[in-house]
Parts: structure tokens; C-alpha cells; sequence
């Protein structure tokens, strides 16, 4: 009786904290929705509240609002650890490290994940150690760490293929050919690279396959294999397509039109950067999507001798530069300006 008691009080207590921490509205709109009194507080409620605050966090963080959607998620941690529930804490705990990891706030990332992967542990997730660790090596990656990294994505690889989980298999192994890469090992990454995009296409993992397909595609572009970087390039792209998946497209249309521009075959280049055009005016695109198309099409037009079409289109990407406050692409954008004034045209 006295346990239960001792339970009844956690849950009440963090529920009361949560309401404290909570923005007005959104406060009151949890203690409508749920209907919380302090006589009627029950584990049922709590898990209610925490699985509000998780709704709540996406939204915050759907418009950007990315504090707020951070402090949600961690005080649905705290009823979850509460109630018991670490798998649900453990999932929040990954969804914090991954918007840190995206805001650059890398020490932070590194901090939510190792909970995460700690969490897994105990709870002998084996899923979620494979996670756990590729997503700890990456923000090590981030923070140059890559020593660590890479023990972090060979603990990952061990543990995918004790559960033989495949999908797991072909990120480790991606991961592990990002390492060699930067360590300037490139038959390894090579390697790893192939092993990974064949582990991906076993699991039906479409994004997985795109991602290792273009960094593969690179690599060999890097060993000067061109004809082999455009096979890769293209089953990135047909993957990415059926996919859906506009992140992992634009690299594969990126190696394509590079290998088509260097070949001289412009009617090729032509074909897929009217894909890229038309894929970044759709509403998905961001701007730095939209930026690289604008700086994909000015180069286009300075290879066929067009330099007022370039001058134009180079114009438009330098506003979208000053937007992105992208020093890097808004110097280069200058450069081209610059260059091409003095260009001869080869239009009538």
C-alpha cells in the first residue's frame, strides 16, 4: 500500500511540474483534454499527458518553434521514466538528439543520444543499440571525433549481425566507409561502400540505398571510374525516385549532370537538370535545394555559351544566398558574376 502510494505521488508530481513548464495554452489545453484534478490523477492520465507532450513537441518543432518542442519532449521523458515506461523515454530521448544534431548543437546531440543508447542497453534493445551507436558515431563525426566514431559504427555492425538485421548491416557499413573515406582509405571505403548498398537493396531499404549508391558513385568519381560512378549514380536515383525521397535524389541527379558535363554530352545534362529543375520547384524543396538548382542551371549556361542567360540565373541565386546567409556559395556567386560579363556569347 505504502509503494502504491509512493507511485500515485510521482505521477502527480510530474504532472504538476509539467504544467508549470508548459506555455499557457498549451497548458491549459492538456488539463482540458486530459480533464487532470488533483483528486483524479491517475498512471492511465500521466501516460496521456506524456504522450500529448510528444505530439506537442512535433508540432512545436513542425513550426520551427524548436525550444519549446525540446522542453515538451523532456518532460514527457520524465513521466514516461516515472511510469516505467524507458522504451517511450528512449524514443523521445532519440527525437532530442536528432533535432540538436540538425541545429549543430552537437555536444547536446551527443549527450541525448548516449541516454538513448543507454536506455536500449538496459533494456536489451538490440534494435535500439543499433541505432543508438550509428546515430552516437555520426555527431562524433560531427565533432571530428572519428576514432570514436568509427569503435561507435563497429559496435553497431557487431550487434546487426548477431540479429541479422540488414537494414542495420548496410548503415553500419555506409557509416564505416564514411570513415575510411575521411581517413583517406579509399579501397576500404570502396569496400564498405558495395557491401552496404547490397545489405540496403536485401532489406528493401529504398533511402539506404540511394544514400550509399551516391556516396559510392562520388568514390568512384574520386578513383576516376567514371563509368562506374554513373551505374551508381543511376541506381541512386531510381531509388531515391521511387522513394520519394528528394534528399537523396538531387545527389544522384548532382553526379549524373557532373559526369555528362565533363563528357561534353549536353543533351544528357540538359535531361536531368530538367529533372532537378522540376523537382525543386515543388513544394518539398528548401531554399539551399533551390540555390543548387539555380547554381546547377547558371553553369549550365555558361558550358553552352550563354553568358547573359547565366548572368541572369546567377543573379536569382545570389538573393537566395543572402537569404541562406551562405557566405561560401554567395562569394562563388560573385566570382561567376563577375567572370561571366566578360564572356562571349555564343547566341544569336
Amino acid at each position: 500500500m505504502r509503494l502504491k502510494r509512493a507511485s500515485n505521488l510521482l505521477t502527480t508530481t510530474a504532472i504538476a511540474s509539467l504544467l508549470l513548464v508548459l506555455p499557457g495554452r498549451a497548458s491549459e489545453q492538456l488539463e482540458q483534454q486530459l480533464d487532470i484534478h488533483p483528486n483524479n490523477r491517475t498512471q492511465s492520465q500521466a501516460r496521456d499527458v506524456a504522450d500529448q507532450l510528444l505530439r506537442l513537441g512535433h508540432q512545436e518543432i513542425e513550426t520551427d518553434n524548436y525550444e519549446a518542442g525540446i522542453a515538451a519532449w523532456y518532460r514527457a521523458i520524465d513521466i514516461y521514466i516515472t511510469l516505467g515506461d524507458f522504451a517511450s523515454a528512449g524514443l523521445a530521448y532519440e527525437y532530442i538528439g536528432r533535432i540538436y544534431a540538425d541545429l549543430g548543437r552537437h555536444s547536446e546531440a551527443e549527450g541525448a543520444i548516449r541516454r538513448r543508447l543507454a536506455i536500449a542497453q538496459d533494456q536489451v534493445d538490440f534494435q535500439g543499440q543499433v541505432d543508438g551507436f550509428n546515430n552516437l558515431g555520426s555527431v562524433l563525426i560531427q565533432r571530428g571525433h572519428v576514432p570514436q566514431a568509427q569503435a561507435a559504427f563497429e559496435s553497431a555492425l557487431v550487434i546487426a549481425e548477431d540479429i541479422e538485421d540488414w537494414a542495420g548491416l548496410g548503415l553500419s557499413l555506409s557509416n564505416l566507409g564514411m570513415v575510411a573515406r575521411i581517413q583517406g582509405d579509399l579501397s576500404a571505403a570502396q569496400n564498405y561502400y558495395e557491401a552496404a548498398t547490397n545489405y540496403r537493396l536485401r532489406a528493401g531499404d529504398l533511402v539506404g540505398q540511394a544514400h550509399s549508391s551516391n556516396s559510392l558513385g562520388q568514390l568512384y568519381q574520386q578513383l576516376g571510374e567514371d563509368g562506374k560512378a554513373l551505374g551508381a549514380f543511376l541506381v541512386a536515383r531510381r531509388a531515391a525516385a521511387e522513394a520519394d525521397h528528394l534528399q537523396t535524389l538531387l545527389p544522384a541527379l548532382d553526379g549524373l549532370i557532373d559526369i555528362y558535363s565533363d563528357r561534353g554530352d549536353l543533351r544528357q545534362v540538359q535531361q536531368y537538370l530538367d529533372e532537378r529543375i522540376a523537382v525543386t520547384e515543388s513544394s518539398d524543396a528548401n531554399l539551399a535545394q533551390r540555390l543548387g538548382t539555380l547554381i546547377q542551371l547558371g553553369e549550365y549556361y555558361e558550358q553552352i555559351e550563354d553568358p547573359l542567360a547565366a548572368q541572369d540565373v546567377y543573379q536569382q541565386a545570389l538573393v537566395l544566398a543572402q537569404q541562406l546567409e551562405d557566405v561560401r556559395k554567395e562569394t562563388f556567386l560573385r566570382n561567376r558574376l563577375q567572370v561571366v560579363q566578360f564572356q562571349p556569347s555564343n547566341r544569336q
